[in-house]
């Protein structure tokens, strides 16, 4: 499946359980963007989600820096190693049974995050979380 460069979607994008492996270089979804088991390995170098955004289960192992989610962030079950500096997620970010060992320390979360399966060192000071931390 071929996808046009630069994609809009006005609505939700679902591509659960697809064999797409890669996003056009630019694209924008005025909904939610759910990419979880599908064969997606990289994103695109200009996302714009307003939603939330659904990585579970995919290969993708690492994240753009300043990503910003508006909605929430799961990252369950991905083989990425560490988030990027100045994430911020409007919602709540799922990191359980990823092999992330340590948060930077300018991400911020609106919500809750979820660290189920994950060992961290430890968790910066600079933190900044409105909601609780879940282990």
């Amino acid at each position: 499946m071929t996808l046009p460069n630069p994609l809009h979607v006005k609505g939700n994008l679902n591509l659960e359980n697809s064999d797409i492996n890669y996003l056009p270089g630019v694209v924008r979804v005025d909904g939610n963007l759910n990419l979880a088991y599908s064969n997606i390995v990289l994103l695109p170098k200009k996302l714009e989600v307003a939603g939330y955004l659904n990585l579970a289960h995919t290969k993708i192992t690492r994240l753009s820096p300043y990503l910003k989610i508006p909605g929430d962030l799961s990252l369950i079950g991905m083989p990425i190693t560490q988030l990027p500096p100045y994430l911020s997620v409007g919602g709540d970010l799922y990191l359980a049974h990823t092999k992330i060992t340590e948060l930077p320390p300018n991400i911020t979360v609106k919500g809750d995050i979820y660290l189920g399966g994950i060992q961290l060192k430890s968790i910066p000071e600079t933190l900044r979380v409105g909601g609780n931390i879940y282990q």
